[in-house]
């Protein structure tokens, strides 16, 4: 039986994590994957080059070690593995699941923050300390949005938090209280 992707990624990510704690290298293979990561987004076609029948495994194999050109021993060996058992377009997924346990691990919250106008560091700093408070986080990563619609106030969003602040959905709850 087949495993879905999810699936894969889930148990992959798990095992590279926990192989990761345990060699005390989480940091560095967190960072290389990082960096393979914007590898596979900035060349899409990647995954469908390795997994072509029309390629030779020859080319492949020269293409996953210029992946690996670089790369700790953990990092190059998941890339060698995924190859061999025919999974490496799981990789993206697995990163994404290694770097969910990581900022578990580390009590590290992302969060988008969705403003009006652009926020300066100050402020930016200022949100996610209070949100790293609210959620209970050790650092919260903030990846800014402007988006002049809301009109005012601040929209948080996290995995498991959404708090929204601004002025539009305020006007927007007074409207649906005038209708009822």
């Amino acid at each position: 039986m087949a495993l879905d992707n999810q699936t894969v990624a889930k148990r992959y990510g798990k095992a590279l994590f926990e192989t990761a704690k345990e060699k005390d290298v989480l940091a560095e293979t967190a960072k290389e994957l990082a960096q393979i990561k914007q590898v596979l987004q900035a060349e899409p076609q990647f995954v469908d080059f390795m997994t072509s029948a029309a390629i030779k495994h020859e080319d492949k194999l020269t293409m996953l070690k210029n992946l690996q050109t670089g790369a700790s021993e953990l990092t190059s060996n998941l890339l060698a593995m995924l190859y061999d058992y025919r999974r490496i377009a799981n990789l993206e997924g697995i990163i994404d699941e290694f770097s969910r346990l990581n900022d578990v691990d580390n009590k590290t919250v992302r969060a988008t923050v969705t403003t009006a106008v652009k926020l300066d560091e100050t402020r930016k700093d200022k949100i996610a300390a209070a949100f790293a408070n609210v959620v209970g986080a050790k650092k919260v990563e903030l990846e800014t949005v402007v988006d002049p619609d809301i009109i005012g106030g601040v929209v948080l969003k996290s995995n498991t938090y959404v708090f929204d602040g601004s002025i539009k959905s305020k006007i927007e709850n007074i409207k649906r209280l005038l209708l009822k």
